[in-house]
């Protein structure tokens, strides 16, 4: 397997080079293949520096992972469905080994700028102490799970799996079709299916099933933002668009979600007898702050689907 290299100026996801004429004759499967190389190749360098402990790796290498698995849902009628689908659940595997130890991150990264905005005399030591040393011990579990996950030999598997499926695609007849009018009715099924998610989510009663419902807008929203890359070397202005659209849409999501992880960790903590009074009520105080956020992400994405344009990659 050979070792990649980063680029000095890397092209954008789906990007692809070369004169307009070659791009009007490429077949969907070029799309599809080539968004998918671009993704093993993230992942490939990546690798040393998960290893290091990089916190920025693990999430680049986490969204590669991501990527990958968007494209195989997004492109999934170019190829016979067992190999699709056990590739596909082999990244999930992996993506859910990088989760726990980004997540962790992010939260300690999120309840530091929380205790920012706390008064004076609710930042003390023992709150910090008490954030930091249950957030510490999950950054440390997650940090072996990744090294063990990637000395695995499940995971050269995995490696070896997705260079055989690009070098040699297990691809259908639809794999054949013009690439301009296939690609661009594949992001737009995605995009139908953030639709249809985003109705789902404004019928729920705020709380746990609005969280819900976010949570299932927001993994949606990201594959579109994946599909849209995907088209960048062949719908590039349009792709850009729509891309830059979901991309707003999906960071309100995303703020959304990482409340929903600080506050289930900030509610264990203020379950546990040991903790102090005083650093309870701080917890207390940080949970009503990221509850407000949390209410006000439906309508926050409500207001950037109306001012956003439609998502939908016209042809």
């Amino acid at each position: 397997m050979a070792n990649a290299r980063r680029p000095a100026d890397p092209p954008p996801p789906g990007h692809t080079s070369g004169d307009p004429a070659r791009r009007e004759n490429r077949i969907v499967l070029d799309v599809a293949i080539g968004y998918l190389d671009d993704q093993i190749k993230e992942l490939l360098i990546q690798d040393p520096e998960v290893r290091t402990g990089s916190p920025e790796a693990v999430h680049d290498m986490r969204s590669a992972t991501r990527r990958l698995r968007s494209a195989l849902e997004i492109y999934g009628h170019l190829f016979e469905a067992s190999p699709r689908r056990i590739l596909g659940h082999e990244l999930k595997w992996l993506a859910k080994a990088l989760g726990r130890s980004r997540d962790a991150e992010v939260v300690r990264e999120r309840l530091r700028d929380r205790i920012e905005e706390l008064p004076a005399k609710w930042r003390t030591e023992v709150l910090v102490e008490s954030l930091e040393r249950g957030l510490g011990d999950a950054l440390d579990a997650g940090h072996r799970r990744v090294g063990k996950t990637l000395k695995s030999r499940r995971y050269r598997r995995l490696l070896e799996d997705l260079e055989r499926f690009r070098d040699d695609p297990p691809a259908r007849e639809p794999a054949r079709r013009p690439a301009g009018t296939e690609v661009a009715a594949s992001v737009n099924d995605q995009a139908r299916i953030v639709d249809r998610a985003y109705r789902a989510m404004v019928r729920t009663e705020p709380g746990h099933d609005r969280d819900v419902a976010l949570h299932r807008l927001r993994k949606d929203t990201k594959r579109l933002l994946h599909a849209a890359e995907s088209a960048a070397g062949i719908h590039s202005k349009r792709a850009a668009t729509l891309a830059r659209r979901a991309r707003r849409l999906q960071k309100i999501l995303g703020n959304h979600q990482d409340s929903v992880m600080t506050r289930a960790f900030l509610a264990s903590l203020v379950a546990e007898p040991s903790l102090r009074e005083d650093a309870r009520h701080a917890c207390e105080k940080i949970l009503k702050r990221e509850e407000g956020i949390a209410r006000s992400a439906a309508r926050q994405y409500a207001r950037a689907r109306r001012t956003s344009g439609a998502l939908r990659l016209h042809r």
